[in-house]
C-alpha cells in the first residue's frame, strides 16, 4: 500500500513537473514526502556507497530507502512520459484554460505554505521579490546542443525539488520547454539522456544543500520559498500580451480587446476551481496520512 501511495505521490509530482510554474517539490511538500526525499538524495550522495561497502546491496537498498526512491520516480517518469503531449496539445489549443487550471494549482499550494511561515516576514519579501524578477524575464529560445541541454537540466532539477520554484519554468525562460517536450514525445533518447545526466548530476548535488539548509534554516527556507511561488504567480496568470517584447499579465478586458478573442469564462473558472481542489484534497491526503502516523 505505500508503494502505491508513494507512486501516485511520483504521478502528481510529475504532473506538476511538466508545468511551467507549478513545482513537484511544492507537492513533495504538500504530501508530507518532502523531507524523506532530501535524506535519500542525501544518502545517494555518500551513505549508501559507505553502506554498499560494509553491507552490500542489501545494506545500501536500505540507505537509500530504495522502495520509496523506486516507487516515487516510477511515477513521476510515467506521468512526464503520459502528459507531456496532452500538456503541448493544451498550451497550443486552449492556452486560457490550461494556464487557469494553474494558476489555481499554485493559488492552492499557497494556502499551506503559509501555515509554515512563522515570523520570517524578510525573507519571505525577499522570495517575493526575488519570484516577480525571475518571472519577468522574457522566454527565450535556444537550440539543444548537448552542452545546452545538460545544463538545462542541471538547472531545471535545482529548481523542481525547491518548493516554489518550478523546473519547467526555467525551461520556459532558456527556450527548451517546447523542445525538450518534444524530444520526450519523439524518444529522441540522445536528447533526454543528456537532459537526464544534467539532472541526476543536479539531483545529487544541489539536493545536499537544500537538505542542509531545511536542517539548519526551515522557516527561513520555507519563507523564501513561499515568497518565490507568491513572486510566479504573475507567470501563470491566464491573460497576458506582448508590450514591447515583454509578455506582461493584462485584465481580462484588455486581453479580449488586443487578441479580438472571447473568453469562456465557464471553463476558465472550472479549471481554477478544479487545480485549487487538487491541490487541497492532496494536502487533506497529506494531513491524514499524518494523523494515522
Amino acid at each position: 500500500m505505500n508503494f502505491i501511495a508513494t507512486f501516485l505521490k511520483g504521478i502528481a509530482m510529475g504532473a506538476a513537473d511538466v508545468v511551467p510554474g507549478v513545482s513537484g517539490g511544492t507537492i513533495a511538500y504538500l504530501t508530507g514526502i518532502y523531507q524523506r526525499l532530501l535524506d535519500a538524495i542525501h544518502a545517494a550522495g555518500g551513505p549508501m556507497w559507505i553502506a554498499l561497502r560494509k553491507e552490500g546491496v542489501a545494506g545500501a537498498w536500505k540507505a537509500l530507502d530504495g522502495w520509496f526512491v523506486l516507487s516515487l520516480f516510477a511515477g513521476i517518469a510515467t506521468s512526464i512520459v503520459s502528459l507531456s503531449k496532452i500538456v503541448l496539445w493544451g498550451l497550443d489549443h486552449h492556452p486560457t484554460v490550461v494556464w487557469s487550471f494553474f494558476f489555481g494549482l499554485i493559488v492552492a499550494s499557497l494556502k499551506m505554505l503559509a501555515r509554515d511561515v512563522k515570523g520570517a516576514w524578510f525573507m519571505l519579501a525577499l522570495g517575493v521579490v526575488l519570484g516577480l524578477l525571475l518571472s519577468s524575464m522574457p522566454a527565450g529560445s535556444a537550440e539543444l546542443t548537448p552542452i545546452f541541454t545538460f545544463f538545462a537540466g542541471f538547472l531545471a532539477i535545482c529548481a523542481m525539488i525547491l518548493p516554489g520554484i518550478s523546473g519547467s519554468f526555467i525551461l520556459v525562460l532558456l527556450g527548451a520547454y517546447e523542445p525538450i517536450l518534444n524530444a520526450l514525445h519523439d524518444r529522441e533518447l540522445g536528447i533526454v539522456g543528456i537532459f537526464a545526466a544534467g539532472c541526476l548530476i543536479g539531483l545529487l548535488t544541489f539536493g545536499r544543500l537544500l537538505r542542509w539548509l531545511f536542517l539548519r534554516f526551515e522557516q527561513a527556507t520555507v519563507s523564501l520559498m513561499t515568497g518565490f511561488i507568491i513572486g510566479s504567480l504573475i507567470k501563470v496568470w491566464p491573460f497576458r500580451s506582448l508590450r514591447s517584447g515583454w509578455e506582461v499579465p493584462v485584465s481580462p478586458s484588455v486581453w479580449q480587446a488586443e487578441t479580438g478573442l472571447s473568453i469562456a469564462w465557464p471553463a476558465v473558472v472550472l479549471a481554477a476551481l478544479l487545480g485549487g481542489f487538487l491541490v487541497l484534497g492532496l494536502d487533506q491526503w497529506s494531513q491524514q496520512g499524518k494523523a494515522k502516523s
